[in-house]
């Protein structure tokens, strides 16, 4: 069994959130199918979405939340001006909750947790105590029930777990080995071989990372299959909201890369409600 890693440590920060940025369109997903007043941003490094929105929606609460100190520190640097509280302390986020709920307007006292891509690290980085905190933090604790929880992270189905197609096995060896010889091997003897689909749709969402590589291939990019996550989401949530795809940008940059077009999907998007 794999040990999680024991660091958080990003080689490059900027150039980490700037990769990060790219996807920030697929991730404000969630905005038009919630009638939120509040949105909490569970993992919200550099603040870059939470800043998006409250330029399109400047009324609305906004708080973000983050373990890491320095990502903190520079969401709040991004804007001075700026109306969104960041923290790193679960308790703030526990009585802001509290205040909208007891203070918003009629109409506007919903609040929605946001996970985006935080998952995936939830699972590589923390012990099962950890674990357990994290999760109990997303889908609510004894006294903060989130009305919505949008999630969105890498996962496949359990349908990814196949033979590879020999021929984009070879592809993708001789063309990035040559770049960047040992990595394959290095990837492998941690994740498994190519050969099998898993590891391969694994390798593809991680071999662009090379500047980070150190943490990146050791992170688990698909912890959990789609089927099992469906399973486990506590059962006062109900999906309103689903799309299971391909990052565009991951598609193209496979293709122009390695001449090889991705079949398995490799994200999903969710939004849960609150049965009432």
């Amino acid at each position: 069994m794999l040990n999680t890693l024991t660091s958080h440590h990003i080689a490059d920060n900027d150039w980490y959130n700037a990769e990060m940025a790219k996807s920030l369109i697929d991730k404000i997903f969630f905005l038009d199918k919630v009638d939120a007043g509040m949105f909490v941003d569970f993992g919200c490094a550099n603040g870059v979405m939470l800043g998006f929105i409250e330029k399109v929606f400047p009324g609305s609460k906004l708080v973000g939340f983050d373990t890491n100190p320095e990502m903190i520190e520079e969401a709040r640097a991004r804007d001075p001006n700026s109306k969104i509280i960041y923290t790193s302390e679960w308790d703030e986020v526990r009585e802001l909750f509290k205040d909208h709920k007891a203070t918003a307007p009629r109409g506007q006292e919903k609040v929605c947790v946001v996970s985006s891509s935080v998952g995936h690290e939830i699972e590589s980085y923390s012990d099962e105590e950890a674990k357990a905190l994290t999760y109990r933090r997303i889908w609510g604790e004894a006294d903060i029930e989130w009305d919505y929880v949008a999630w969105r992270d890498m996962m496949a189905s359990r349908a990814a777990s196949r033979p590879s197609d020999p021929i984009a096995v070879a592809r993708v060896q001789q063309i990035f080995e040559a770049k960047h010889p040992g990595l394959i091997a290095q990837w492998e003897q941690r994740w498994g071989h190519l050969g099998e689909n898993w590891s391969l749709l694994h390798f593809f969402m991680t071999y662009r990372y090379v500047a980070n590589w150190d943490r990146e291939y050791r992170e688990n990019y698909l912890p959990r299959n789609y089927e099992d996550f469906m399973a486990s989401v506590p059962k006062k949530y109900m999906p309103i909201y689903q799309d299971r795809f391909t990052l565009p940008f991951l598609r193209r940059r496979v293709q122009e890369d390695f001449g090889i077009s991705l079949s398995d999907t490799t994200h999903l998007k969710v939004v849960f409600e609150l049965r009432k």
